[in-house]
């Protein structure tokens, strides 16, 4: 019985790190746009020559904070699913932990699956 929960525990913190291999995907993603951009930044003094806009200084000014800002965004994504991955993980971690931890370490009425296995 207490490798039937502790199969069943282990397949609770694998949805839990399923979900986090999810949210990680869109890493590669972000740290490409934000190469990209800071790339197409560099060029930005050569588009806004070739497409004659050196009188509109709004033109100018978006061209020029395009890039950053796209470059900004996507970062910030990134960071957003490194946070939910941390989340999902540390869930991950904890259903093991609550499920096994012994009554000395939660309480004097707590008992862990284990132990209340071994007493029925």
């Amino acid at each position: 019985e207490i490798a039937a929960n502790t199969i069943q525990c282990a397949a609770e913190a694998e949805a839990f790190l399923a979900n986090a291999e999810r949210v990680k995907a869109i890493t590669p993603l972000c740290v490409g746009v934000c190469a990209t951009c800071a790339s197409f930044a560099l060029l930005t003094p050569t588009i806004v020559d070739a497409l004659h806009v050196g009188k509109s200084v709004i033109r100018m000014t978006e061209l020029y904070l395009l890039c950053p800002l796209v470059s900004v965004l996507s970062a910030a994504v990134c960071n957003l699913a490194l946070e939910e991955t941390r989340g999902f993980a540390t869930r991950a971690i904890n259903v093991g932990q609550r499920r096994f931890s012994k009554s000395g370490m939660v309480g004097k009425t707590w008992l862990s699956t284990s132990e209340q296995v071994q007493r029925n």
